[in-house]
């Protein structure tokens, strides 16, 4: 009988533990989610949604014929990074937009306000621009607080996947410094929190609300989220935004060399005595390396008195560099361990292949089926110097032509070309079915092509109702 009553107070007792244990676990739950709840609240106010117009020419594969101008409308994020409306976005976001919306969720829940913005300026090499818009007293991140990601810590991602704004995911750390490959300079957090199309821009934070990162890209089959997205690093953040406030971009000088990290394959292949370093495969002739007496096959294992052990050690050094200021570089030829001294020269200047507004009033050359810009010093820098120095760019078709994008148009039957409007009069000083002879520069080489067969009534060219509208349109949710 006491055996009985024992078992009986003892079935009684596990009971009575279990319900317990489950109380315990299910306020453990509701805590979580509270603390989900105020994390989101704190945050939310500093996301933004940004709404793009603009064009671009048409890939292969794609509803338009390769290469045709089409106009696109795009869905990004974004985030404050101060209180006078200075937020960042992926550089891909806003690339050749012609309008760029910012939709601001106030604090208070209430309605989105739109804000008109402008580019500051950007980091191209991370893929980051810096938006401002007029407002004052925004709720932001604050990018001296520093946070760094650890492999396993929870983090959340906030953006407008798809247009949705005001989004939150839920995931960890995946790893971090991830690569793509061995000489990418560039090193991102890896999360599997889902990440769309559509959230690019938008902030990684921890379960603090600390800025971790921006996502900006997702490795994928599908095209969609298959749980691995990369965000550019807090600290790549904050050296971008100082860069940009100060001078407007952030570039790094250059050196006129082409590196390659070391490996075991090539230290055994060139037979290197150098185990660690960056491999020089090229040096460009008359640039910073070629003066400095860099030659092919030189492996250099320091920069300005820091020891370079692959290319993402270099890139590093080279954002501490100024263009003009000489720098000792140490470099390993066959046995030999060598100092000599380059002087960086200023990164070339980033020249966007379509201008900001493409029309038909100041950019469509009909007879030719082409959009086009005239040459200016800048684009002429960009393409790396033309051999001539004036022309027409071609930016995008409206039609079948033999030309091509990318192609710089110098003469119509002789005469030189520095103009659309040039271009234009001399086309029309050639009578239908006459004698057209055109001297392009493509890919550094001059040559003549005759589109005589192309017709100017029989053009394939549609004019669309009143200038500064598009050939055609499609919709794009950005990366």
């Amino acid at each position: 009988m006491n055996r009985l009553r024992w078992l009986v107070l003892l079935g009684i007792t596990g009971s009575i533990l279990h319900a317990a244990e489950k109380l315990n676990s299910a306020a453990e739950l509701a805590r979580i989610s509270g603390g989900m709840e105020k994390l989101s609240a704190q945050v939310g106010p500093r996301v933004v949604q940004i709404v793009t117009q603009g064009v671009k020419v048409a890939g292969s594969g794609e509803d338009q014929p390769a290469g045709v101008l089409v106009a696109e409308r795009g869905c990004g994020s974004g985030f404050f990074v101060s209180s006078d409306g200075y937020l960042f976005t992926n550089a891909h976001v806003v690339a050749n937009t012609t309008r760029i919306k910012v939709l601001v969720q106030p604090a208070s829940g209430a309605a989105q306000v739109e804000y008109a913005a402008t580019v500051a300026g950007t980091d191209a090499d991370n893929d980051l621009a810096l938006l401002k818009i007029d407002i004052k007293g925004a709720s932001f991140f604050d990018l001296t607080r520093v946070a760094t990601a650890r492999q396993g810590e929870l983090a959340l991602a906030y953006g407008s996947p798809m247009g949705l704004s005001q989004s939150a995911t839920f995931g960890m750390i995946s790893a971090v410094d991830r690569q793509l490959n061995a000489d990418d300079p560039r090193a991102y957090i890896q999360t599997d929190a889902t990440i769309n199309p559509g959230n690019s821009g938008g902030p990684l934070v921890n379960l603090d609300g600390t800025l971790l990162g921006i996502n900006t890209m997702i490795l994928s089959q599908s095209g969609v989220n298959e749980g691995v997205a990369l965000a550019v690093p807090l600290d790549v953040i904050a050296h971008a935004y100082a860069g940009i406030r100060k001078s407007g971009s952030v570039a790094r000088p250059r050196l006129g060399i082409q590196p390659r990290s070391l490996s075991g394959e090539l230290i055994a292949g060139l037979q290197l005595k150098a185990r660690e370093g960056v491999l020089v495969e090229d040096v460009a002739p008359y640039g910073p390396g070629a003066t400095a007496g860099l030659l092919p096959g030189d492996v250099l294992v320091a920069l300005n008195a820091e020891p370079l052990h692959n290319v993402r050690d270099l890139y590093r050094a080279e954002t501490d560099l100024a263009a003009g200021k000489s720098v000792d570089v140490g470099v390993m030829r066959g046995e030999d361990l060598r100092l000599l001294q380059i002087t960086p020269l200023a990164a070339r200047e980033s020249v966007p292949m379509l201008p900001p507004s493409v029309t038909e009033k100041d950019n469509l050359v009909f007879r030719l089926g082409v959009y086009g810009a005239g040459v200016t010093p800048a684009v002429a820098r960009t393409l790396g110097g033309l051999r001539t120095p004036e022309g027409v760019l071609v930016l995008a078709l409206a039609g079948q032509t033999v030309l091509a994008p990318g192609d710089i148009v110098h003469a119509v039957n002789g005469t030189p070309i520095a103009s659309v409007d040039g271009l234009r009069k001399a086309l029309d000083g050639v009578e239908e079915g006459g004698a057209l002879v055109i001297q392009i520069e493509r890919g550094g080489m001059l040559s003549y092509v005759t589109p005589a067969s192309i017709s100017s009534t029989e053009h394939t060219a549609k004019k669309t109702a009143a200038a500064g509208n598009r050939i055609s349109e499609s919709s794009h949710l950005n990366y």
